[in-house]
């Protein structure tokens, strides 16, 4: 394959990093709730409804989220509150007689049970911190009521962790009874103890918010069947559009909004270089995560490392570099491995049923994550059609796997038009792979790997594939396509790039990418390219030089012949019943 063809195919380097289509200088800084207007109108809905009690927000980052929740929900309350609660008037009982506990209106802010419409946030608690106690003096058994959050909560806003009510369940059971009752009652706190006398209830009017993520909210729902038939429910949006010019710009605002409150200032370049590093976590160029942890941490860091309050590009640059060194470890050693050929990876020739699949390596307790080339061979024998998955029948592999082997032999019988029992056995393996793989990503190089075998075509070790296929052979998205891209290109430029490397990817996965300045500058170069392609027919002309499937009316030279055509005479030989002679007869 000549430089010239490589060119016409691949990606231009423009287009293998995102970059904001808004480019005005000074913008308006924006807070948080401006880039959520539905959470907010959801809350405003729930905060002016008096039917309703409890409403369950989704929200990643508790800390961060509870800390913005409280000064928005103070905005929407009314500003003028009443008191609210109750005057708790212990008389302290003898030798002779027990406490006698009277109640009545609370008439000032001094009342014991006084509330005035607060708005309180406790992510962890326990039964005392959430519903009050009650108190004996250890030698005069003096009695003493003491509030707790759902006291002063009282015609204001409670705002509640999920993972301390699932790790406490009998505190939401208690909680949920005063929210549907909106009353409270006080018990003993010891189970085989009672009160040291009767402590009358009185009415409560709380609202309460429990937040908590998407795994915990689950649970909780599964534990309380009916969770959403008395709570509202919202989600604090982890990701945020930015599809157009003016969904750009509020981002943009509200970069600018996190900056100041950390007095720092930041250029258009770095703006750039931010979004891109959004883009890679997303994997998605017009979705990126809206979290002001990940913001705050990028900025602060970025910001600390440089020195100065006043970042460009470059200053983000050498954070993501100093990052991808303190994580690199595990990484440098996969690698080593391959270019020290302990792990055997081709990248230059051309083999017959052999090809480099892409896949992303994570290891458990830390957060790494890389791409690694794997290479994964076939072989063919003409049989009763079994198609022998080696991990599989191993159990190194899990059922999404599983699912893409079976489809890639589903559709190469469909394409080739192949009997059900298909007129030959194959061996599919991930060679030096001794770990547990899963995932539908290898089913695009799976296909090309068989087609190989079966029609003794050898494929380009050059050439790394990544995707995944449906029966008709259209080619769809894989995730990790940056760092599949990524690893295949670290060990071309440590073997040294040859100017023919590159990397085959689902065309869907075009809006994806957010590659390093190395891999841009080397495609940029023209020492290594990025094909993307829509279905197998693409795939194939592109890794073969030749058609998959015959086309009427067209007479092909013996070099470009038909891959089904290949394939289907290999077949009709093998099919092919031995000659009768004279000397069969006798042997």
């Amino acid at each position: 394959m000549s430089s010239s063809f490589f060119q016409e195919q691949s990606l231009n380097w423009e287009s293998l990093q995102p970059l904001l289509a808004y480019t005005e200088h000074h913008t308006q800084p924006l807070d948080f709730w401006a880039l959520q207007p539905n959470t907010k109108n959801a809350l405003s809905l729930f905060l002016r409804n008096p039917n309703r009690s409890l409403m369950v927000l989704k929200a990643d980052d508790q800390v961060d989220y509870a800390s913005l929740l409280i000064p928005l929900i103070l905005q929407m309350l009314p500003k003028e509150r009443s008191i609210l609660g109750v005057n708790y008037i212990v008389e302290q009982g003898d030798s002779f007689s027990f406490p006698r506990i009277e109640v009545e209106p609370a008439q000032s802010l001094e009342d014991n049970f006084v509330a005035s419409g607060e708005v309180l946030s406790a992510l962890y608690c326990d039964q005392f911190q959430l519903f009050g106690s009650v108190r004996l003096h250890p030698g005069s058994q003096d009695m003493q009521l003491h509030p707790g959050l759902i006291h002063r909560a009282n015609g204001g806003v409670l705002i509640l962790s999920a993972s301390t009510l699932l790790a406490q369940f009998d505190l939401w059971q208690r909680l949920k009874h005063i929210l549907q009752t909106k009353r409270f009652d006080w018990y003993s706190a010891h189970p085989f103890k009672t009160l040291p006398c009767e402590i009358p209830s009185y009415p409560l009017e709380t609202k309460v918010i429990v937040l908590g993520n998407r795994t915990e909210l689950a649970t909780l729902g599964e534990l309380e069947e009916n969770l959403y038939n008395f709570a509202d429910y919202a989600e604090i949006e982890s990701y945020l559009s930015v599809t157009d010019v003016d969904e750009q710009k509020n981002w943009v605002g509200y970069v600018h909004c996190i900056a100041e409150e950390n007095q720092l200032a930041l250029d258009f370049s770095a703006l750039n270089k931010l979004y891109q590093f959004l883009v890679r976590e997303s994997e998605n160029r017009f979705l990126i995560n809206a979290s002001p942890t990940i913001l705050k941490n990028v900025l602060l860091n970025t910001a600390v490392l440089a020195q100065k309050n006043s970042l460009s590009a470059v200053d983000f640059e050498a954070f993501f570099q100093q990052q991808r060194l303190q994580h690199g470890f595990l990484k440098e050693q996969t690698y080593a491995d391959i270019l020290n050929e302990q792990v055997y990876v081709e990248t230059a020739g051309e083999i017959v049923g052999q090809i480099n699949g892409l896949s992303v390596i994570e290891y458990p307790g830390t957060p790494v994550v890389f791409g690694e080339p794997s290479r994964i061979s076939c072989v063919v024998q003409f049989g009763e059609g079994e198609v022998v998955d080696v991990e599989r029948k191993n159990e190194l592999a899990g059922n999404l796997h599983g699912k893409g082997m079976m489809i890639a032999q589903a559709c190469l019988s469909n394409i080739l038009e192949l009997p059900s029992q298909l007129p030959f056995s194959a061996s599919l393996v991930f060679e030096q792979s001794y770990g547990e793989i899963d995932g539908d990503s290898a089913s695009l190089a799976i296909f090309c790997v068989l087609v190989s075998a079966l029609a003794e075509l050898p494929l380009p070790q050059h050439i790394a594939v990544t995707g995944s296929i449906d029966q008709f052979g259209l080619v769809h998205a894989v995730g990790g396509v940056n760092d599949k891209i990524e690893g295949f290109f670290t060990i071309c430029q440590r073997r040294g790039l040859t100017g023919k490397q590159g990397v085959i990817i689902p065309a869907t996965t075009i809006q994806q990418l957010s590659l390093s300045d190395e891999v841009v500058s080397a495609v940029k170069n023209g020492e290594f390219f990025i094909f993307p392609v829509e279905d197998i027919y693409q795939t194939c002309e592109l890794i073969f030089q030749r058609d998959l499937l015959e086309e009427e009316n067209q007479i092909y030279e013996d070099s470009k012949t038909p891959i089904s055509r290949l394939i289907q005479r290999r077949i009709d030989f093998r099919a092919e019943p031995p000659k009768k002679g004279l000397f069969n007869f006798f042997r």
